[in-house]
């Protein structure tokens, strides 16, 4: 007679194991799915970060049209799909006077270049904006200095030119069905 307590017992130990498990493990699927996201997350990050330093280590030292520099760095950077979700651009800025009467130093764009094709709803994060764009993914700058001032975090000396290269890719996390929105991803080199 023990002995078939003792087995009843064991058959509803197992049976509120599996309840148990059955309660928790969607739980735990989605803490992992989440961990999972968030490092795919990261590691997008860091390959929009090394595509930056490297666009700006090429537009500072090659002669090579800032286009092919973005096709370049575009085609290293799988597994993202900078042709439809992300976005590149090459802005050069000089240090050069604005005003009359000797005016004040300020930092002026030069030229500024973005992927074509890309996703175009992604902007540059600079404090100057282009609102012309040709075909060819070149800005149609304004003639005067003045119109082309942008704000940089240092003060570049007079005549001194530097590449800022921005790095955007629209995020779409895996568990999109709990998060309804997407992150937009960021970098920003200067050299």
């Amino acid at each position: 007679m023990s002995r078939a307590k003792h087995r009843r017992g064991r058959t509803r130990a197992k049976g509120n194991s599996l309840i148990e498990l059955a309660l928790i493990l969607p739980i735990l699927l989605l803490l992992l799915w989440g961990v999972v996201d968030f490092g795919r997350a990261i590691l997008f990050n860091n390959i929009l970060v090394n595509m930056s330093r490297e666009g700006a280590n090429l537009a500072s030292r090659t002669t090579q049209n800032p286009q092919f520099i973005i096709d370049a760095i575009n085609h290293t950077a799988a597994p993202l799909e900078m042709e439809t979700h992300g976005m590149v651009f090459i802005t050069r800025v000089r240090g050069v006077t604005v005003g009359s009467g000797g005016g004040s130093l300020k930092s002026v764009v030069q030229m500024q270049y973005r992927a074509t094709p890309g996703h175009t709803s992604l902007g540059s994060q600079l404090s100057w904006k282009c609102t012309n764009w040709a075909g060819t993914g070149q800005c149609n700058l304004p003639a005067a200095d003045a119109d082309k001032v942008v704000t940089l975090p240092f003060v570049l000396a007079l005549g001194a030119e530097l590449y800022v290269v921005e790095t955007l890719y629209d995020y779409t996390p895996l568990t999109n069905y709990v998060m309804k929105t997407n992150l937009d991803l960021y970098s920003r080199t200067y050299l």
